[in-house]
């Protein structure tokens, strides 16, 4: 990714690092670099948000409600610049999701791979075969709780 052209822009963080199908990355592997630190580490001059990590990308359209539908989900929303993450919650609440502030970039560690906030929007029992499942706000805090 290249680094001058996004130098003081926002860039949101979709990822979720998976050795198996992107390869390794040897700065994880060797424990230097969280996974969900990684593109704040090389994007240093940028405003990195982490967001949309945990929604499967063909549930969007799926979950996506207006504002104040009771079955409206949250989007976990993580990042160290508030004016950034503000734009963010903007674009996230514009396509239909309440944005949950999750707290400062290194949090995002709460929705990694592997955590119950990962999971939130999916059935346990056909996971990406099967429709999405609504996660409000104040489900996505208890399980972003449970990451602590």
């Amino acid at each position: 990714m290249p680094v001058e052209p996004l130098r003081g822009r926002v860039v949101i963080d979709t990822l979720n690092y998976d050795p198996a199908r992107q390869g390794a990355v040897p700065e994880i592997e060797a424990g230097d670099t969280p996974p969900h630190l990684l593109l704040h580490e090389h994007l240093r001059d940028a405003y990195v948000v982490k967001a949309f990590s945990t929604v499967f990308f063909k549930h969007l359209p799926q979950l996506a409600r207006p504002a104040g539908a009771p079955d409206r989900s949250a989007v976990p929303v993580a990042g160290d610049h508030p004016a950034a993450k503000a734009a963010v919650a903007t674009l996230i609440d514009s396509l239909g999701f309440d944005a949950y502030d999750a707290g400062p970039l290194a949090e995002s560690r709460r929705f990694a791979p592997g955590t119950p906030a990962q999971l939130a929007y999916l059935d346990p029992d056909g996971m990406f075969a099967a429709p999405a499942r609504p996660a409000s706000a104040a489900d996505l805090a208890a399980l972003l709780d449970k990451a602590n």
